[in-house]
């Protein structure tokens, strides 16, 4: 398969992208990037997996082990603010390298640990680092994919972050009944390690990377290993669809005429991610006070949570592609606001709960990967992981109060319906913001081939 060459013999790698069949090279990629987003999941879930086993090893109050969950969450949002945005300059592979090894050493570490103080520090340093991990993950498999297919591709990643979040928790557990709470945190740190080797061979660069940086020699393998029929004889060079810009890359997210949709994007990421880990760390504690459900029978059905997240991306990746993805997304938002209520509704019934929390994963955290899916849609390569991370990061923000809502309405003694009517109002609040990204638009420069933001509003 050729792609299209223009006067100077140039090679044009979106139209190449766009055409050619996935195969099993960018189906290798795709892989191994939600395979990582797997780890991820279990590594930033994994401490309220073994809250109690934390509680009694340290001779605290399980209530103590809250600052572990916000010092882990705040990091995780700096990282993705602060080291993400580094793969901009020198890669998005390398970057994923050095992040994924420096935190599977400090997990590992986070085993002498002797109190929360020392726990909540390696968690800390951990998270910055793995904090710059998702974006790039995602940057690599946005830009890997077909035009068409991109939204899906991102949103098959987090289905796999669900599945280490959810999945891994009930692994957790088990590892904790035999090797207390450092057998969790080993199994944590030392997968990472092991898939930084499989990374440090299979992982390519991102080729829209290498083509803004004249890596030539690269790229064209990269091609070959898409397409082997690929036609790359007589090529001066390769090009893209999209411009090098001069500007700095936070600074840039703001530039012609991204700020509303910029603004926008974070806001909604912040709202849904809030209402995502409020529900996910007190879900079990809600079932047990109105619904009277056991312990073992509330955390069963706090786990359809995560079932429903892991059906949800798919069906929401299609209807993004297929019409406009800020629309689809705010409606998805719009329709996971009811689903919260309908919690509080059904409070007293531990059927119908499990019928309200399903619903409530389906589109709340198909929300989460949505909004990931629209911010690599809109940004272009240069700022793309800029893009991604600090959305990302104020998403972190939103869900570091998340947490925080739960124990303050417990502790007043709310009703069902007041807390979960409260707690669908961000999830409104996304819906609108969702929808002003849609009809935020800006001008390219006129050497642009490509007006990126139609892709988001018209289609």
């Amino acid at each position: 398969m050729g792609g299209v060459m223009d006067a100077a013999r140039r090679f044009d790698v979106s139209e190449f992208l766009d055409r050619s069949a996935i195969g099993s090279h960018r189906f290798l990629i795709f892989s191994l990037c939600t395979l990582v987003m797997v780890v991820d999941g279990y590594d930033v879930f994994v401490v309220g997996f073994v809250v109690p086993a934390l509680a009694h090893s340290f001779g605290v109050s399980p209530h103590a082990i809250v600052s572990v969950f916000v010092l882990q969450t705040i990091a995780l949002g700096l990282g993705a603010y602060a080291v993400a945005p580094f793969a901009d300059w020198i890669g998005r592979r390398k970057l994923v390298l050095i992040c994924t090894t420096l935190f599977g050493i400090l997990t590992l570490l986070s085993t002498r640990s002797t109190s929360v103080g020392e726990l909540s520090i390696y968690r800390f340093v951990a998270s910055l680092f793995f904090g710059g991990v998702v974006p790039n993950l995602v940057a690599i498999s946005s830009e890997y994919g077909a035009q068409r297919q991109r939204a899906a591709l991102v949103m098959i990643l987090f289905i796999g972050y669900t599945i280490g979040a959810g999945g891994g928790g009930y692994l957790a557990a088990l590892v904790v009944s035999h090797y207390g709470w450092q057998g969790a945190f080993w199994m944590g740190g030392l997968t990472p390690l092991v898939f930084v080797v499989i990374l440090y061979f299979w992982l390519p660069e991102s080729i829209k990377f290498l083509v803004l940086r004249d890596r030539n020699a690269e790229v064209a393998d990269q091609l070959r290993r898409i397409d082997p029929k690929v036609d790359l004889a007589a090529t001066a060079g390769f090009t893209i669809r999209e411009e090098k810009s001069g500007s700095m890359p936070v600074i840039a997210l703001f530039r012609q005429g991204r700020a509303v949709a910029t603004v926008a994007l974070w806001l909604s990421d912040a709202m849904n991610l809030f209402v995502l880990t409020f529900i996910a760390a007190w879900a079990p504690t809600f079932l047990h006070a109105f619904s009277g459900a056991g312990a073992e029978q509330a955390a069963g059905v706090a786990a359809l949570f995560s079932l429903g997240g892991i059906i949800s991306p798919l069906i929401l990746g299609i209807f993004m592609n297929r019409y406009s993805a800020s629309r689809a997304l705010a409606v998805n938002y719009v329709l996971g606001a009811l689903a919260v209520i309908l919690m509080g509704l059904v409070a007293h019934s531990v059927a119908l709960s499990a019928l309200g929390i399903f619903l409530a994963g389906l589109f709340i955290i198909g929300g989460q990967g949505g909004i990931n899916a629209l911010a690599a849609m809109l940004y272009p390569t240069e700022m793309r992981a800029t893009g991604i991370g600090w959305a990302l990061g104020a998403g972190r923000v939103g869900s570091v109060f998340g947490p925080a809502l739960g124990g303050f309405v417990l502790e007043n003694h709310w009703s069902a319906g007041s807390i979960f009517v409260v707690a669908a109002i961000p999830l409104v609040v996304a819906a609108v913001a969702t929808i002003c990204v849609r009809f935020s638009v800006y001008v390219e420069p006129a050497a642009s081939a490509v007006p990126r933001p139609t892709a988001l509003g018209s289609h």
